[in-house]
């Protein structure tokens, strides 16, 4: 045998095991394509339900609260009617008065009439005329040099900033 031969037998026995091969890889892939569909389907029908079953469940939360709301409501009434029905009951008690409350009262009642006199007077009331004080005027010069004091003490600040620079190289 030469290895002719020999590469020949491996290519059939080659070509016999991927024959096989192509023939599992499609039934594989057409039986892929079954359970695909057939997952496509129930999900699909898994969808409808759960929209359903959502639905069902809105309807019913709507229906709970409006019957939460209606009892609430009908709380809220009796509730009413029992306070309208206790404050009825009651007899209201004169409070004490305060002095000052009279007082007020008082005065509130006095600056109504003092009103009421003043828009029926059609006399004009004038005022005093105040006559104002003559300005006294400038109390310096403003064309007068300021005078700068000399300064005191160990810094000796004072003088021009050309004095200063000299004194400050000059270490003086």
């Amino acid at each position: 045998m030469n290895a002719k031969d020999t590469l020949k037998k491996i290519a059939e026995a080659l070509n016999i095991v991927s024959g096989e091969a192509k023939e599992i890889v499609s039934d594989v892939v057409t039986e892929v394509k079954e359970v695909a569909t057939e997952v496509k389907e129930t999900v699909s029908e898994v969808i409808e339900d759960v929209k359903e079953v959502a639905d069902d469940a809105k309807d019913a939360a709507l229906e709970t609260v409006a019957d939460v709301v209606e009892s609430v409501g009908e709380t809220v009434e009796n509730a009413g009617e029992a306070i309208q029905e206790v404050a009825e009951s009651i007899d209201p008690t004169p409070e004490p008065k305060n002095s000052r409350v009279d007082e007020l009262e008082k005065q509130l009642a006095d600056l109504k009439e003092i009103l009421k006199n003043a828009m029926t007077q059609p006399e004009v009331i004038e005022a005093p005329i105040v006559e104002a004080p003559e300005p006294k005027g400038l109390t310096h010069s403003p064309e007068a040099p300021v005078a700068k004091k000399a300064a005191k003490g160990v810094g000796r600040k004072g003088g021009s900033i050309q004095e200063r620079v000299n004194r400050y190289i000059n270490n003086n």
